[in-house]
């Protein structure tokens, strides 16, 4: 795996509607760009700022790499420090 995407990261989730929404997220440079979009024929939109429930799911999809040592613990940390500042 190339470190190009060891720092990208991906996950689907649904709403109460059943509608699917998927939000990627990469590390450039020392900072998280979080996109999303719903369904499969949107386009993708950036959040700024992400929104708090996408960092602590991305939190968990990074940690969880982290355990299978797919991910660096500074990742991991560098989360850590985006949701204490958003909480």
């Amino acid at each position: 795996m190339s470190k190009r995407t060891r720092n990208l990261h991906a996950w689907r989730t649904r709403d109460e509607d059943g509608v699917r929404r998927e939000v990627r997220a990469q590390l450039a440079g020392g900072t998280w760009t979080l996109s999303s979009r719903l369904g499969r024929g949107e386009d993708w939109v950036v959040q700024d700022p992400p929104l708090l429930s996408d960092l602590v799911d991305l939190h968990e999809v990074v940690f969880n790499k982290y355990q299978r040592k797919h991910a660096d613990w500074t990742h991991v940390l560098s989360l850590r420090k985006l949701i204490e500042a958003r909480s």
